[in-house]
This record gives C-alpha cells, sequence and structure tokens, in this order.
C-alpha cells in the first residue's frame, strides 16, 4: 500500500465487564445516559455509564444489574415535552 492511503480497520481490546444493550434503549441528556428501567410495573429513569458502541449495540458499564428489565425503545416513553428525573 501506498504511504497516505486509507485503509478501514476493526479494532478489538479488552474493556471493563459489562453488559450490552440496543443503541435505542439509551438515551443521551448531554452529560448523562438513561435507560427507562421495569420496576413495580412502571418505567422509571435510571442513570448508566456506557462503553463502547459497536453494530447497534452500547455496552453498559455501570447502572443496571443481569436481572433488570429495561426498555428496548426508551425514545418511544418520551415526548418532545418529557423531564426526566433519575433516581442516582
Amino acid at each position: 500500500m501506498p504511504v497516505g492511503s486509507q485503509v478501514k480497520a476493526t479494532i478489538f481490546g479488552n474493556t471493563q465487564k459489562g453488559y450490552w444493550l440496543p443503541k435505542d434503549a439509551v438515551i443521551s441528556l448531554g452529560l448523562d445516559k438513561i435507560v427507562f428501567k421495569k420496576y413495580r410495573g412502571v418505567f422509571k429513569a435510571q442513570k448508566v455509564t456506557t462503553g463502547l458502541s459497536c453494530n447497534n449495540k452500547i455496552e453498559i458499564i455501570n447502572g443496571l444489574t443481569p436481572y433488570d428489565a429495561v426498555a428496548a425503545n426508551a425514545q418511544f416513553l418520551m415526548d418532545s415535552e418529557s423531564f426526566i428525573k433519575t433516581n442516582e
């Protein structure tokens, strides 16, 4: 390959332990990211820490356990005038 040529590469590395969700399940509020976690039959906003994203999935590093149920499409539970309050 000539010097200065563009190449396409996929680099895989070691990451922290985390869980993976569809990108649609996570909403970005600027600095914060949230999911809607199911709690006693209703969905409540839950702040999460995200990591890598790949192939329409996003890594959840902190904020959920493997036993938590979340909405697969968080945008569906919001409208344009929603105000989101998270329990930290």
